[in-house]
């Protein structure tokens, strides 16, 4: 599968979204994706198309803002936990989960590093380090390289 990174091999993965990187659904759902988390607007996503699959689909948006703006903490540390949620009843039902944004570097960063502090018991550092280890991109727009500690460590 195109543009797709693994977090946790065969149960996480973040990705461009198609806005950015088009992708065919049913080429997700091949390579394992059971479900389909947007952490953006969902632009361009056509959940009826997931739907027609099987594949779940779920619309959670982080802040968007670069640099992030005030209220943007709020809204991340509001969301953050609704995607996980999400993600979680997937993965304890054997579904590999896609998370997306435009990029699929710094929303879809920040929520993998929420997922992996929160589900492996890392630290800030630690799962922003890993994020970085699989996606070099990550937190790389205007301010959210601080922001990701802030939201992370405010969890």
């Amino acid at each position: 599968m195109k543009h797709v990174f693994w977090i946790l091999p065969s149960l996480l993965c973040g990705r461009s979204g198609p806005n950015h990187d088009p992708w065919n659904p049913a080429e997700l759902l091949a390579g394992g994706i059971g479900a389909v988390l947007s952490v953006n607007q969902g632009d361009l996503v056509h959940p009826e198309d997931f739907e027609s699959l099987g594949v779940s689909y779920q619309c959670t948006p982080l802040s968007a803002d670069a640099p992030p703006r005030p209220g943007d903490l709020e809204i991340c540390l509001q969301n953050l936990p609704i995607g996980y949620d999400f993600v979680i009843s997937h993965i304890t039902r054997g579904s590999a989960v896609l998370v997306h944004c435009r990029h699929g570097k710094d929303r879809t960063g920040l929520f993998m590093g929420y997922f992996l502090k929160r589900y492996l018991d890392l630290t800030t550092a630690a799962s922003i380090d890993r994020v970085r280890r699989e996606r070099p991109a990550a937190f790389t727009a205007t301010g959210w390289d601080k922001f990701a500690v802030q939201v992370l460590d405010a969890c």
